[in-house]
């Protein structure tokens, strides 16, 4: 348990003391691909490490449709936000893969997090996740074409192994004009496509057309 404690963000660098204590109310979770690991307005007392895998956070349409919200991948946490506000899920969260999580109960982890480093490190988190959902928020303002480039300039960690018709939808553009733009940027030599993962390669010219 300790050994995989180590592997999540929130505990880089923890002394093993503190991580048996914590290991002690902690478990071990594994899921397949596309498993749900909560839905939104779910609440239990528990916080989820990424041991190894991703998960997809979000919502549905009226339609019942999955709109992505976010992604998480090994070494991050997720669901502490709710538990801190003692609120339900406010996003559903599955798997992208088969993943191993750790589930932390809150309720006893809770008495850590006003002293350092964790209330540094839940600080310093929160504040990076704010900021994404500005800068991401900003992708309003922009044509299909712009809402593309801006997301590979400031967010291309959503171009791993991401699904192409979920990055569409985030995107607020059909798969066929989301793949029709990225083909654009391709023939033009400013991205690649390397391990199903989309690499930039000319950052000037991407900028340039941000202009």
């Amino acid at each position: 348990m300790i050994k995989s404690l180590k592997q999540i963000s929130l505990f880089f660098n923890i002394d093993d003391n503190t991580l048996n204590e914590i290991a002690s109310f902690s478990k071990i979770l594994n899921f397949k691909k596309d498993n749900i690991i909560y839905y939104e307005g779910e609440k239990n007392n528990y916080f989820y490490g990424i041991v190894n895998g991703g998960v997809l956070m979000y919502d549905t349409d009226l339609k019942g449709e999955i709109i992505p919200k976010n992604q998480f991948g090994c070494g991050d946490i997720f669901g502490l936000i709710s538990q801190i506000q003692n609120k339900p899920y406010c996003l559903s969260a599955k798997t992208i893969n088969d993943t191993t999580l750790i589930a932390i109960n809150y309720d006893k982890f809770k008495t850590y997090i006003s002293s350092p480093p964790f209330s540094d490190r839940i600080i310093k988190m929160l504040s990076n996740q704010i900021m994404q959902e500005i800068e991401f928020n900003k992708l309003q303002k922009y044509d299909t074409t712009q809402r593309v480039i801006y997301t590979l300039l400031n967010f291309p960690q959503k171009f791993v192994r991401k699904k192409k018709y979920m990055l569409a939808k985030e995107l607020n553009m059909s798969p066929e004009t989301l793949s029709r733009i990225l083909s654009k940027l391709k023939n033009e030599g400013i991205i690649c496509y390397c391990d199903k993962s989309i690499k930039v390669l000319d950052y000037s010219k991407l900028k340039n057309k941000l202009k």
